[in-house]
């Protein structure tokens, strides 16, 4: 046993992660799509993520061009500069509007933050309740089939590493 989670169980949250993984990715696709934020196709092309074990502990990380988390962040930074305008004294007393209360809305360009901390209970549900006898059983034969067939599968690194035994 290395650490808090024996080899059963590393291998069951390292599954589950690298599926979030999958499931998350395609949200990030989907809303990109939805939101009509493709202009050259980088943003969409460049996600990616990867499991990695650092310590006892199994991080899922996400990489994409820096640009795609910018244009969020620039959606909310444009509502609190709208706070800061003079006051319109003739649409207060005449209810007269001008030309510039006709301003064109912001496109909601929210793709990341929404979809990441919104599926996080999908992922604590997962992981709570996919883990089963039958996938231990499951996981356990995987383990064993790695080791008899002679060689030993680092299965928990994403790189996989054969070592003869």
């Amino acid at each position: 046993m290395e650490g808090k989670y024996n080899e059963v169980e590393q291998l069951f949250i390292k599954e589950i992660l690298d599926q979030h993984g999958e499931y998350l990715t395609d949200l990030f696709v989907t809303a990109i799509e939805a939101k009509k934020l493709v202009n050259t196709g980088e943003l969409l092309a460049g996600i990616s993520y990867r499991v990695e074990k650092r310590g006892n502990n199994f991080i899922l990380s996400f990489t994409f061009p820096e640009y795609g988390r910018q244009i969020e962040i620039r959606y909310h930074k444009s509502k609190n500069a709208q706070k800061l305008k003079p006051i319109n004294t003739n649409r207060l007393l005449w209810n007269i509007r001008s030309k510039t209360d006709k301003s064109a809305k912001n496109k909601d360009a929210r793709w990341y933050a929404k979809n990441l901390y919104g599926a996080q209970n999908t992922l604590i549900g997962r992981l709570g309740v996919e883990y089963t006898k039958d996938e231990i059983l499951r996981l356990k034969n995987i383990i064993a089939d790695s080791k008899t067939r002679g060689t030993y599968v680092q299965l928990l690194d994403r790189s996989v590493t054969t070592t003869a035994l």
